[in-house]
C-alpha cells in the first residue's frame, strides 16, 4: 500500500504556550483554529498541527524530528536565536542540504533545511 504523509499532530499539555511559541518564537501561521488546536498547512499541501491533551507530559516527541523547507536557512536561524528558540543542533551541512535543529518546550524536535 502506497501512502502519502498529509500532515503530522503534535500533542501539549500548554496549549496556548505551544501556540505562542509557534506563532511568535518560530513564525508559523495559523490556517486553522478551533478550540485547543490549530494547522498550520503550507502550500505544498503538508501540515503540523498542534493539539491540547492535558494528559501528554515533556518530553514529547522523543526519537523523532519533523523537517520543513525554508527559503534562507542563515537567517531564520539568525530570526530563531534573537527570539530565544533551544537551538539543539546549529546550522551544519547534511546530504540533503544544510539544516539546524530546536526543541520546542514541550520537548519536540523540529529540523529546518534549505532547499
Amino acid at each position: 500500500m502506497k501512502t502519502i504523509l498529509a500532515f503530522v499532530t503534535l500533542h501539549t499539555p500548554d496549549y496556548p504556550a505551544a501556540r505562542a511559541y509557534f506563532t511568535e518564537v518560530l513564525g508559523f501561521e495559523p490556517t486553522e483554529e478551533r478550540p485547543g488546536a490549530n494547522a498550520f498547512v503550507q502550500a505544498s499541501g503538508a501540515g503540523l498541527a498542534i493539539r491540547e491533551d492535558r494528559e501528554a507530559r515533556p518530553p514529547l516527541g522523543a526519537g523523532v524530528t519533523a523537517y520543513f523547507i525554508v527559503p534562507d536557512l542563515e537567517n531564520y536561524h539568525a530570526q530563531l536565536a534573537r527570539r530565544g528558540a533551544e537551538i539543539v543542533e546549529p546550522p551544519h551541512n547534511m546530504p540533503f542540504g544544510r539544516t539546524f535543529t530546536v526543541k520546542t518546550p514541550d520537548g519536540h524536535r523540529l529540523g529546518f533545511y534549505e532547499a
